[in-house]
């Protein structure tokens, strides 16, 4: 096995281990309280099942500032509500919030337990409800029931908000004109978490809203999440860009030294002068003679050529110089001349004779 196939094996499976990692389903997101979460405290139900209804629902991630006025944002129980989280993210607080409102938007903001209505200019405050709570309101055809225990409801309806819904005869979300834009603030949103949107009527309330409103843009930076941001866009953005830059242009100015070199070349082959038989026995046959015992000379030939016909008639070896002999003298191609140098143990008497004597064995047919 070529030693380059282990490394390709290797090198396929660390590309195809980073790969999965790449891929891999980011566990924050899916244990957030996010649109993401799939957990029970998540909403990404609700995400789901408005998309399923071919609503074009959407995420936002940018600055309050930069979001369109065209968009209807849905804050679902937003960090700047609950004073433990205000400091997730100081661009999305309520006075960026209301700036944004008074310029021409709609933010529908969706509270729970622990939320401090009054950065929102609500007063009053929130109360819980009973065992099940009957939604009514301007924007519902007909009441729904929501089966959560203690349904939070607003105390008060407050000087200048207008009750859009209510929760058996208490406020349950108010709408406050703001400059020419509209807020919407609903006392509870626990409706449209994962563990109760299947209970009951939270379902086709969740609906109900986004007929009544307008498609949502689910607010995801006041949860602390950014726009996803490329690898490209990362390294271009950081400290990280100078020494890799550096790093490439020195890459480079080493390619094009390496360049400079001419390339080496393996020499074209004489093809004027091709080896043969012939050239090898002559050659052979000089050496031989130059040692001034011709019958020595050739049995030491003799021997090794024998030892090769043995290795050509039995590759694994277990011939013997005898057995040769005999396949040899059973031959019927084996001319005379050859038969009287291998078989019946003529020794040339001087060099002239040796070199036909080797001429004649190695011409042979068996040994190639």
């Amino acid at each position: 096995m070529s030693r380059r196939y282990p490394a390709a094996v290797i090198a396929a499976l660390v590309v195809l281990l980073a790969i999965n990692l790449w891929l891999w389903p980011n566990p924050t997101f899916e244990r957030s309280t996010t649109s993401f979460g799939v957990g029970s405290k998540g909403y990404k139900a609700a995400y789901d099942l408005l998309s399923e209804l071919d609503l074009p629902v959407s995420r936002s991630y940018v600055r309050i500032s930069e979001v369109p006025k065209t968009q209807i944002l849905w804050m679902v129980l937003p960090s700047f509500l609950i004073p433990a989280q205000a400091d997730v993210d100081t661009d999305v607080n309520q006075l960026n919030v209301l700036k944004w409102v008074r310029s021409g938007g709609t933010a529908v903001v969706f509270g729970g337990p622990g939320a401090d209505w009054k950065k929102l200019g609500i007063a009053g405050g929130t109360q819980p409800g009973g065992q099940s709570s009957q939604i009514t309101g301007d924007f519902l055809r007909v009441g729904r029931t929501i089966d959560i225990a203690g349904l939070l409801h607003f105390s008060t309806g407050g000087i200048h908000a207008r009750v859009v819904l209510r929760s058996g005869g208490a406020p349950f979300a108010l709408e406050l004109p703001l400059a020419s834009g509209r807020l919407i603030a609903v006392a509870d949103g626990r409706f449209m978490l994962n563990a109760n949107l299947g209970q009951a009527d939270s379902a086709p309330l969740v609906f109900d809203l986004a007929r009544a409103l307008g498609v949502p843009a689910f607010e995801e930076r006041c949860h602390g999440l950014t726009p996803p941001v490329s690898l490209i866009a990362l390294i271009t953005g950081s400290r990280a860009i100078v020494p890799l830059a550096l790093g490439v242009v020195a890459a480079l100015l080493w390619m094009a030294e390496q360049r400079r070199w001419p390339r080496r070349t393996l020499a074209e082959p004489d093809l004027r002068r091709q080896p043969s038989i012939g050239a090898f026995v002559e050659s052979l046959a000089e050496l031989y003679s130059r040692a001034n015992d011709p019958p020595a000379v050739f049995r030491a030939y003799r021997c090794g050529f024998l030892h090769r016909l043995a290795k050509e008639m039995s590759p694994q070896g277990d011939l013997s110089e005898e057995r040769v002999i005999k396949r040899l003298a059973r031959d019927p191609s084996l001319s005379s001349e050859t038969r009287r140098w291998l078989i019946d143990g003529a020794a040339p008497r001087d060099g002239r004779e040796l070199l036909v004597a080797v001429r004649t064995i190695e011409s042979y047919p068996k040994i190639r």
